[in-house]
C-alpha cells in the first residue's frame, strides 16, 4: 500500500512537538498563494464547546425554539448526534457536483422541517443537528459565530477565523487551471455545522486549545473518541481536515482535491511514523 506521505497534490501537515510544531509539509501550490483555508465539520468542534459553556445542555431545543417537531429533543442530542436528525433535510440535494448549500444562503432555518429520521439517543451524523444548534445559539447570544468567538477563538488566541473570506483570501484547488468554487457553507442557514475558514496557523492553534492537558472534556465534546484516540475531521466539496490525538501524537493535516478522507490517511501515518521512531524503529 501507498505511503499516504507520499500523496502527490496539495495538502499540509504539521505535527505538535515540545517546542511547538513542526511543519511536515511547507505550503505549495493554493497554500503559497493564499491564507485561508476550510474546516469542514471541524466547526462543530467551537460550536459544540460554547453550546455547552453557555446553554443548560438537557433542555429540549423545543424550550430556546418552539418550532422543533420533538419536544424531547435536548441541546445534548444535538452535540452528540443523538437527536435522530437525518445529516441533511430531505429537501436538499447531496450530489457530488452540485452545491446542496447554495439555496440556503440568506435563507434562516426553519426550525419545523427539523423532523427525526432515526429514534432519539441512537448517533446519527446530522449536518441538520448543528444547524439547528447555530439557530438555538442565535436565540440566545443574537449571533452563534460571535459567541464562539467569546467563548473560543479569543480564548485561543485564533484571530484570521472568519465564516465569509474574501474571494483572493480561500485556499481552494483547482481543476484544469480554474479554480474549485466552494461550498456556500459559511453564507447558509448551515454555517454552525461547517462554515468555519482561518489560517494553517489558526487551525493549529485550536488543536493547542481543544487538547491543552487538563482543560477538561467541555473543549472536545463534538470530537470523536475510540480507546485513547481523540480526533474531529471534516470533508467539503474539495478539501478535507483532521486534528488527531493518539498514542501520544498531536497532527493536524489539510489536504485540497484529494480523495475522501486522505487528511485522516495521511495524520494516520503521521502518527504511525512519529511512534516508531520514538520506538528507535
Amino acid at each position: 500500500m501507498r505511503n499516504p506521505l507520499e500523496r502527490s497534490g496539495d495538502w499540509r501537515a504539521s505535527v505538535r512537538v515540545d517546542e511547538g510544531w513542526r511543519t511536515v509539509r511547507e505550503p505549495r501550490g493554493p497554500y503559497a498563494t493564499a491564507s485561508l483555508l476550510e474546516w469542514g465539520s471541524i466547526t462543530k468542534g467551537l460550536v459544540g464547546t460554547t453550546a455547552w459553556l453557555t446553554l443548560d445542555v438537557d433542555l429540549p431545543v423545543a424550550h430556546y425554539l418552539p418550532q422543533v417537531p420533538d419536544a424531547e429533543m435536548t441541546v445534548a442530542d444535538l452535540i452528540h448526534h443523538t437527536s435522530g436528525l437525518p445529516r441533511m433535510p430531505v429537501t436538499m440535494r447531496t450530489g457530488l457536483f452540485g452545491d446542496p448549500y447554495r439555496k440556503t444562503v440568506g435563507v434562516p432555518l426553519d426550525p419545523a422541517s427539523a423532523v427525526p429520521a432515526t429514534p432519539r439517543g441512537q448517533f446519527a451524523y446530522s449536518n441538520l443537528g448543528y444547524a439547528l444548534l447555530g439557530s438555538v445559539l442565535d436565540a440566545v447570544h443574537g449571533d452563534w459565530f460571535a459567541a464562539v468567538r467569546q467563548h473560543v477563538l479569543e480564548p485561543a488566541g485564533i484571530g484570521t477565523a472568519t465564516i465569509v473570506p474574501g474571494q483572493t483570501e480561500r485556499v481552494v484547488p483547482k481543476l484544469f487551471g480554474r479554480a474549485i468554487t466552494p461550498w456556500a457553507l459559511g453564507e447558509s442557514s448551515f454555517a454552525a455545522a461547517g462554515g468555519i475558514w482561518s489560517t494553517f496557523d489558526d487551525l493549529c492553534r485550536y488543536a493547542d486549545w481543544a487538547l491543552e492537558p487538563h482543560a477538561g472534556s467541555s473543549r472536545r465534546v463534538s470530537w470523536q473518541h475510540k480507546g485513547v484516540s481523540t480526533w474531529i475531521n471534516g470533508e467539503v466539496r474539495a478539501a478535507g481536515a483532521v486534528i488527531v490525538d493518539a498514542a501520544g501524537v498531536i497532527a493536524a493535516v489539510h489536504t485540497l482535491a484529494n480523495a475522501p478522507h486522505a487528511a485522516d490517511r495521511i495524520a494516520t501515518e503521521l502518527v504511525e511514523q512519529e511512534v516508531r521512531q520514538s520506538c528507535g524503529g
